[in-house]
């Protein structure tokens, strides 16, 4: 199929499918990826605080100025309610002074007209002007309100007050009245009394309604809250703005570090700033350039020293070979000699072939670094490279007096592995537990399911300190250097022990407490092509919740063997036995 068949096909899917629905919209969903980026980012996370913190403080301000303005607002209005309300009492006063009546309709027609033209020439916030005699009795004057809507709002206290007042007192009390939009808003109603003989004086009341006031202070609030919004947004716009200049360079810092410990020695940053930023990145160069030199002069070492070992391990191989020969030349005739001749024959060839195995770990060594060493995998029960490495170490070990115990399962367990760098992998571990067994038994098992096979060596020895622990498969490392080397090596056997794991998609764990002893696990696949295998699948593996000597898992049905060296012969012994979560 061409690419434009495909193309016209998967357009048709799209089609077919029809559009993607949009993801509605969600402060949940925004709230939480803004905290993400906040957690995440330096630059959001100053930035947001910076927000925060001129949101708070405009707040404050304007809180601070909303009262402030309120109280000036407050007295500015009710000085000028009491002006006007001083100005309408004297303009009502000079009224009734200067009217001539004499009957009851003209006394009701003057405070008519006075009411209205009080109304009509007051203030604009003026609501209502209420007239009535003063006392409450007097039948002479109706009460005249050019607003009864309010009338409801001047209460009993001050309507008392003023009636049963002689000196011509103003009386202020606030109330709250409905509005022009239905919500209640402040109002004021000042009262007096006036003289008009006729009625024995009249009860003045006015109603002042602050709404105007009320409104324009709302506005102003309005106006302070848009205010510390964009104020605060302005801010976070240009802390922003600031610390991007200064975050990028940094990232760009970061990034070619990162990308120069993934392994590319060449990532460099620009130097284009002349501040501490531009001492960062020229710092950061500086050190990227040193590291790559010494990385290379390291490199170029560490091949030399790769160089050396083989060259020595090939050209050692010849004359060892001719020590071999000369060796097994006198070792077939050492009857013939005087016992301090034998003597010294059994003692070279003892050193031949210690020297052998230290010249075949550092051609092992020079094979892995060199990239050459492979596995011969091949189906292979498990339990016969144990016995063959148990077998390859029984001398030494009666010589050290020290028991093995072997545990294995009484049915076949197969596996593709190599079965000589299996064998080296157990023979190295039990040669390194029985240099610090201490003449305490070691005890070799081995778990199995269907997806690994776990070989566990264990001594109950002097054991090792955490800090020991963390080199034990380091190169050339010896637990306790002072100890006498009677089965010294080159300090490369767990080493290489670790790469043949490693070669079988393994790996090799240990746990190790001092005066308790150490305990190695060989982890293996059964099959080495389908990759590692994961923890939780392995029949058994130290507890990951504690550093102690405890596994989880078990080792299942097995052939107890025990095999005891100190009587010169093998003794076994077999015995059902099932294993799970211990602390042995």
């Amino acid at each position: 199929m061409s690419e434009k068949s495909r193309s016209v096909e998967r357009l048709a899917g799209r089609l077919r499918r029809g559009p993607h629905p949009r993801r509605r919209f969600s402060w949940r969903r925004l709230i939480r990826s803004g905290r993400a980026e906040v957690r995440r980012s330096l630059q959001a996370r100053t930035v947001a605080l910076v927000v925060l913190i001129a949101l708070a403080v405009a707040v404050v301000f304007s809180i601070m100025s909303m009262l402030s303005v309120r109280s000036s607002m407050i007295d500015q209005v009710t000085n000028q309610a009491h002006s006007d309300f001083s100005d309408m009492v004297s303009q009502a006063q000079t009224a009734l002074d200067s009217a001539d009546v004499s009957d009851s309709v003209q006394y009701q027609q003057l405070v008519n007209d006075i009411a209205s033209s009080l109304q009509n020439e007051g203030a604009a916030n003026l609501t209502g002007v209420y007239l009535w005699s003063r006392d409450m009795s007097n039948r002479l004057i109706v009460p005249v309100s050019t607003d009864p809507t309010y009338e409801s709002d001047i209460s009993d206290d001050i309507r008392v007050a003023v009636s049963s007042d002689t000196s011509g007192r103003v009386f202020y009390q606030p109330v709250s009245i409905a509005g022009s939009d239905g919500d209640r808003v402040p109002a004021a109603v000042l009262g007096t009394s006036l003289d008009f003989g006729a009625t024995d004086g009249l009860a003045f009341f006015a109603l002042f309604s602050y709404e105007t006031q009320q409104t324009s202070l709302l506005q102003i609030q309005l106006n302070l809250l848009v205010i510390c919004l964009a104020l605060s947004v302005l801010m976070g716009l240009l802390v922003w703005f600031t610390l991007r200049g200064i975050v990028r360079p940094v990232s760009e810092v970061a990034a070619a570090a990162e990308t120069f410990a993934f392994g590319d020695l060449d990532a460099r940053v620009p130097e284009n700033r002349n501040d501490e930023i531009g001492s960062l990145q020229r710092s950061f160069n500086s050190m990227a350039g040193a590291l790559n030199q010494k990385i290379d002069e390291l490199e170029e070492a560490g091949a030399m020293q790769r160089r050396f070992v083989s060259d020595v391990s090939h050209e050692l191989r010849t004359p060892v070979t001719t020590m071999r020969m000369a060796s097994d030349l006198l070792e077939s005739r050492k009857d013939e000699y005087d016992p301090m001749t034998r003597r010294t024959v059994e003692l070279l060839g003892g050193q031949i072939n210690r020297f052998q195995d230290m010249l075949a770990d550092l051609l092992e060594i020079s094979r892995y670094d060199a990239g050459y060493a492979a596995v011969d995998l091949v189906e292979t029960d498990v339990r016969d490279p144990i016995d063959e490495a148990v077998e390859q170490v029984s001398e030494l070990a009666a010589a050290k007096r020290v028991p093995i115990h072997v545990c294995l399962p009484n049915i076949q367990v197969l596996a593709r592995i190599d079965a000589r760098r299996i064998i080296r992998i157990v023979r190295n571990l039990l040669a390194n537990a029985i240099d610090f067994a201490e003449d305490n038994p070691i005890e070799v098992q081995l778990a199995a399911n269907r997806r690994a096979v776990v070989i566990s060596v264990r001594d109950r020895g002097v054991g090792m300190s955490p800090d020991q622990v963390t080199h034990v498969f380091d190169r050339f490392w010896r637990g306790d250097p002072s100890r006498a080397r009677t089965t010294g090596g080159t300090g490369l056997g767990l080493s290489i022990a670790m790469t043949d794991a490693r070669l079988h998609k393994g790996t090799i764990r240990v746990r190790s407490e001092l005066d308790e002893g150490t305990w190695f696990l060989v982890i293996l696949p059964r099959d080495p092509g389908k990759g590692p295998v994961a923890d939780a699948e392995l029949p058994i593996d130290f507890r990951h919740d504690t550093d102690r000597m405890v596994v989880t898992g078990g080792f299942g049905v097995a052939d107890n063997r025990s095999i005891d060296y100190l009587e010169g012969q093998p003794e076994e012994q077999k015995e059902q036995e099932g294993h799970h979560a211990q602390e042995p």
